[in-house]
């Protein structure tokens, strides 16, 4: 099954993207790499949390999979309008 990379050129020549475990992105440079979400299991919600860096709740969900896509469609929104260092 395929997926899509979603990746921004900054400015200044910098690439952002969500990087995939399976993907060597070493290839294109010295990469800076940083943990943009948590989402882990809330026992007495019994829902998937995904938290930010800077503390932000972005939302509970029934399903794992469901935060997974969650996170990725605002962490890329982030990316995209230049705010991703918002997150942090």
């Amino acid at each position: 099954m395929g997926r899509d990379l979603e990746i921004t050129i900054t400015a200044e020549g910098d690439v952002q993207c969500l990087a995939p475990d399976d993907l060597d992105l070493r290839e294109i440079g010295k990469l800076n790499v940083r943990r943009a979400s948590h989402v882990e299991f809330d026992n007495a919600r019994q829902m998937f949390v995904v938290t930010l860096p800077n503390g932000t709740e972005l939302g509970a969900y029934a399903t794992r999979g469901e935060g997974l896509a969650a996170e990725v469609a605002f962490l890329n929104g982030k990316i995209d309008d230049g705010t991703i260092e918002g997150v942090f």
